[in-house]
């Protein structure tokens, strides 16, 4: 029974493979006889012509394109060989130029070094010069301030600010100007003098009790009476002018109490003699005082009467303490009064036209402030 069935399902498939092939061979006959039926027609003749007639037109012009491209190709194959031997030739001409460049530079290069070597050299023997002149100077200045040899004309020239213009009067009489170094007119400094002057060497809150914009509390000055500056003041004069008076012997000793920034606290030293001044300004310039580096500064002062005010010590200056003239403290024990000799004169002759009443009476006003106790 199992073998039948096998036979059976073999011989069925033996025959749809049979009619399968018996229908291939029919439809290939209908194609081959139709395909002959096709080729005996003429209207596939002329399509098939037309075919040929195509592929060939084709095949022509694909050929001419190719043509074409190549010849194009050959034409920018020999623009590009053409251009790059131009940028060579380019880069060559511009390594060249580099080079020749580069060449040139180095060559100003090494003028430029020995320019510089030999300005160098120069440089070096000029500042040998110096160094030599400057010590040869120095050595005459010591001889000058040792010895009392001549000052040396190199050092003893004024400088002036403007020399075109009129001197100014209160510089001149002074030796200082509240517009500094920017006034219109002249100021002619000595390089060597007598008078020596500290600006704002001394420094007291009572000095600047007018100005409350400058202090950190507008009513800090109240705290200070004229009294107290005074015995401040006192106290300076005897901590300082021992220092001064090591230098040499001092002619005159005045500090300022004006309120005027260019004169407050400005201290004035005249020596007996140059010599002692310069050693003063070597040794004081620079130095350091109160916290403050102080600066030292020579001065031209020909009258003490004319560079102090005349009436402040009547108590009747109109301008105060903001004069631009020197309002000055009393040395104590009445020191060096020989060098304002001139107001001690006024001041003994006024005494005298005044009845005794008057004169007992200025003496109490005097007497009334500590700065005017003798």
């Amino acid at each position: 029974m199992g073998r039948h069935k096998i036979w059976r399902a073999e011989a069925k498939k033996m025959r749809r493979k049979r009619i399968r092939q018996k229908l291939a061979q029919e439809r290939d006959n209908a194609l081959k006889k139709e395909q002959e039926m096709k080729e005996k027609s003429p209207r596939y003749q002329a399509w098939l012509s037309e075919q040929m007639a195509f592929e060939l037109f084709a095949a022509e012009e694909e050929a001419r394109v190719a043509a074409e491209q190549h010849a194009a190709w050959l034409k920018e194959e020999e623009c590009a060989q053409k251009a790059w031997k131009e940028r060579q030739k380019r880069l060559a001409a511009a390594r060249a130029e580099r080079a020749k460049q580069e060449l040139r530079i180095k060559e100003e290069w090494e003028e430029e070094q020995r320019k510089i070597k030999a300005a160098k050299e120069e440089q070096d023997k000029i500042a040998e010069r110096k160094q030599q002149q400057q010590e040869n100077l120095m050595r005459q200045i010591e001889n000058f301030i040792n010895k009392g040899c001549n000052m040396p004309p190199e050092v003893n020239v004024a400088s002036m600010t403007n020399p075109d213009k009129p001197s100014c009067p209160f510089f001149t009489k002074t030796g200082a100007c509240r517009f500094g170094d920017r006034c219109s007119r002249n100021h002619t400094r000595p390089a060597i003098s007598r008078v020596l002057l500290v600006p704002n060497f001394y420094d007291h809150i009572g000095l600047r009790q007018m100005n409350p914009d400058e202090l950190e509390a507008a009513d800090d000055w109240l705290e200070y009476e004229d009294s107290e500056t005074y015995h401040h003041f006192l106290e300076f004069y005897e901590d300082v002018l021992p220092e001064w008076e090591r230098v040499g012997r001092i002619s005159q000793f005045k500090v300022c109490c004006n309120f005027e920034p260019h004169l407050r606290g400005n201290v004035y030293i005249e020596f007996e003699s140059a010599q002692d001044a310069v050693r003063a300004y070597k040794m004081f310039h620079g130095r350091f005082y109160g916290g403050k580096q102080i600066n030292v500064e020579f001065v031209t002062i020909d009258s003490w009467k004319a560079a102090i005010c005349g009436q402040f010590h009547k108590n009747c200056c109109p301008k105060g303490r903001s004069c631009n003239f020197l309002h000055v403290f009393r040395n104590p024990r009445n020191a060096f009064h020989a060098a304002d000799r001139d107001q001690q004169d006024w001041r003994r002759s006024q005494a005298n036209n005044q009845s005794p009443c008057q004169r007992r009476g200025r003496e109490r006003s005097w007497s009334a402030s500590p700065e005017n106790r003798r």
